[in-house]
């Protein structure tokens, strides 16, 4: 490619990606756990305390959560608590930290598909795929630690890749220290840990020496040395709120049956991500054609063992390496299935197929045309997705309204229960329960309850980890409730 289109198309790539991001974060209804992550940052910005008091806490397990949050990793939050000083307390304000971070993670995407591949072609195909990608997009504009984290784990393999022949000691002491903030914004970065050192020791271990690795250790002395003293001030409570998070649900269930676990990537994650389930409520469409997403990657990966140049290429091969540890360790740690983690692996899909058209491109085997022709369909799916998306506006059409109707009818010692996400309309001052049982511990039973697709989806999972809940709310809202408003994404129940 000429010089420059070389600098217009990265260019490009990263406006496109920022607008379609924003856009995305400012229509999409909150999740639950954005209500989550986001009370502790706003009670570290505005009442000087770092707890969780949207959840429950009568009853729970999660001891002094109202006061300290050790349920997930502290960095995230950190960085939301300074968006919310820096920029107001909203949503956008809290999302606006992954857009951020979705910006360095294509950045790291271009370096790692230069770097590997060697073509600039390959690179700047990749970076574009990368822009308009819905998982990319999607985590990128999500107010989770997901993009923050897995934009932090690829950052560290660019950084390595572009230093190491020039300074290996400063490669390996930037790279780990990225790696360990990664670790410190969600357990993910294991995943880094990992591939990181898969390419060290592939591509300098002997040159290694006692100033190298001890290079490599200080980011962990010093990383490990601050989790330490945030643990060291109350102990029993990160004991009983992390455990219980990591066992919660079936999360580290993958271990116990390793092959099962694996083969539930290809019958539940993905075709969960990839359109092959139903819609999330409040949005419509084809989901199916996401599915052809999922096909793009296997193009990609196809074409990386059926072409002799890739396949004899150690760099790309080394990389192949790395994405399926990645893949087989995500599948035994992760029993949930959660679909945001996708966002660790797949810009390794991404780079693969940037390589298949970038080597297609400098062979010129097929016209020119036909491969941005070819780029374009595979650029503009999953960004016709999200456009779709976008203009169904979830946020505007169905979470607004709602939150209306209960502002409107709620008296000042009225409690509503449901979502953690009902507090970015209601205020975290407001009288919310977070409570994912309804009420099964405390009895508690409040004015209004609310109903949406996580509240389903969660209802339904318990009928495998708690089958007396799985069995209470449906006769619950059934004989003591009765639905007072609904729409496509929300139904609010008031008590009889």
């Amino acid at each position: 490619m000429r010089d420059r289109w070389r600098q217009i198309i990265p260019i490009a790539a990263l406006l496109v990606s920022l607008v379609l991001s924003i856009s995305s974060a400012m229509t999409n209804r909150p999740q639950i756990d954005e209500g989550m992550f986001a009370s502790p940052a706003y009670n570290l910005a505005y009442n000087g305390h770092f707890g969780t008091t949207v959840l429950e806490k009568e009853k729970a397990s999660l001891t002094r959560i109202d006061e300290r949050t050790y349920w997930v990793m502290p960095l995230f939050l950190l960085n939301v608590a300074a968006s919310f000083k820096a920029l107001g307390f909203s949503l956008l304000t809290m999302r606006l930290v992954s857009v951020f971070w979705g910006l360095v993670l294509l950045g790291s995407i271009y370096a790692i598909g230069w770097k590997m591949s060697g073509s600039r072609a390959a690179a700047i195909f990749a970076v574009a795929l990368a822009s308009c990608d819905y998982v990319v997009l999607d985590t990128g504009s999500s107010g989770r630690m997901d993009m923050m984290s897995a934009s932090l784990g690829f950052s560290a393999i660019a950084v390595y890749l572009l230093v190491r022949e020039r300074n290996l000691w400063l490669a390996v002491l930037l790279s780990q220290t990225l790696v360990v903030l990664d670790g410190l914004t969600h357990p993910n970065g294991i995943l880094a840990f990992l591939g990181l050192a898969i390419l060290t020791l592939y591509f300098d271990f002997r040159r290694l020496n006692v100033r190298v690795v001890f290079a490599g250790l200080v980011p962990y002395l010093i990383g490990g040395a601050a989790f330490g003293l945030w643990v060291y001030q109350d102990p029993v409570a990160f004991k009983e709120q992390f455990i219980d998070n990591v066992m919660m649900g079936g999360r580290m269930s993958g271990l116990s049956s390793p092959l099962g676990n694996i083969l539930r990537e290809f019958t539940e994650r993905y075709p969960h991500a990839f359109g092959l389930q139903s819609n999330s409520s409040g949005h419509a469409g084809p989901i199916y054609l996401k599915s052809l997403i999922m096909i793009s990657y296997v193009v990609g990966l196809a074409g990386m063992l059926a072409i002799s140049d890739l396949r004899n290429n150690k760099k790309l091969r080394i990389l192949l390496l790395v994405t399926c540890v990645c893949f087989v360790v995500m599948a035994l740690l992760d029993g949930q299935k959660e679909t945001p983690y996708l966002i660790h692996i797949v810009p390794f899909y991404l780079i693969f197929l940037g390589a298949l058209l970038g080597w297609m491109w400098e062979m010129r085997l097929f016209p020119r045309s036909v491969l941005i022709a070819a780029a374009m369909f595979f650029i503009a799916l999953p960004a016709g997705g999200m456009a779709l998306r976008i203009r169904q506006n979830t946020y505007g059409n169905f979470y607004t309204p709602t939150v209306a109707y209960l502002k409107q009818n709620m008296a000042s010692n009225d409690y509503v229960m449901g979502g953690a996400e009902l507090a970015f309309g209601l205020g975290f001052e407001s009288n919310i329960i977070a409570d994912g049982r309804f009420g099964f511990y405390t009895g508690k039973r409040p004015r209004y309850i609310v109903y949406d697709s996580g509240v389903d989806i969660s209802w339904r999972d318990s009928k495998i980890f708690f089958p007396a809940f799985y069995d209470y709310f449906p006769r619950l809202l059934n004989d003591e409730y009765k639905v007072s408003y609904e729409n496509d994404a929300f139904k609010v129940y008031e008590h009889k």
